[in-house]
């Protein structure tokens, strides 16, 4: 039986041409549309592939490849990372929730080409070496992540509405006349969370929220200081 490909990728040239290279070779291949989570997942669920080429960065709509893995994983397809990706934390992420492999963008095409075929022919991709590295080094990295997000969790709900405007650019007076609220209430829950933090001015709290992750990691309607 003929082996069926899907690409799922934003990159519009790179997947026609990967499609129209495996079906030089025999195989079926097509392309699927970026349209949402749930139709990419039905439509890999209907169509049965035995590979999907998946990239990690699939733009708007659908953001991060990555949570398509397991989906795909158990449709029963084999999914091999193209990305242009380099993290390793990331690419972790995909061996642990299933995929075979991964193969950056930045490879020439034919070795492109040759590990999509050989992961359709059931050759392993990476090795159990490489896999227990990287699965190490996740647990390693997230062991690094709880302990820099540590601090942030003494913080009150308010003394994160706090910080989250600072991060925002706002300062104490403006925090104070948005909430209608004393300035020196403001400047008391900014102390606090210098404190807490170990640091000694707004810009370094500001700097450690941005660079622990904390930041970017809050969900949307925790930001509202209103």
């Amino acid at each position: 039986m003929t082996a069926r490909f899907v690409v799922v990728d934003d990159h519009v040239l790179l997947a026609q041409s990967l499609c129209l290279a495996l079906q030089a070779q025999g195989f079926e291949a097509r392309q699927l549309p970026l349209t949402s989570t749930d139709e990419l997942v039905e439509q890999v669920g209907s169509i049965a592939p035995d590979v999907v080429l998946l990239d990690l960065q699939l733009g708007t709509p659908i953001g991060e490849g990555q949570q398509l893995v397991a989906p795909f994983v158990a449709t029963g397809a084999r999914v091999l990372i193209v990305s242009g990706v380099t993290e390793r934390p990331e690419i972790a992420r995909a061996i642990e929730a299933g995929a075979v492999g991964h193969v950056s963008k930045s490879a020439p095409f034919d070795v492109l080409l040759e590990t999509a075929v050989r992961v359709a022919q059931g050759e392993e991709v990476t090795s159990a070496a490489e896999r227990h590295v990287l699965l190490d080094e996740l647990r390693r990295h997230r062991a690094e992540q709880e302990a820099a997000l540590a601090p942030f969790a003494r913080l009150t709900p308010r003394e994160r509405q706090v910080l989250r405007a600072l991060c925002d650019g706002r300062s104490v007076g403006q925090i104070a006349e948005e909430w209608v609220v004393s300035v020196p209430t403001v400047r008391t829950q900014v102390r606090a969370i210098h404190l807490k933090l170990g640091v000694g001015s707004q810009l370094e709290a500001v700097a450690l929220a941005t660079r622990s992750g904390w930041y970017d990691a809050e969900p949307a309607d925790e930001r509202r200081t209103a």
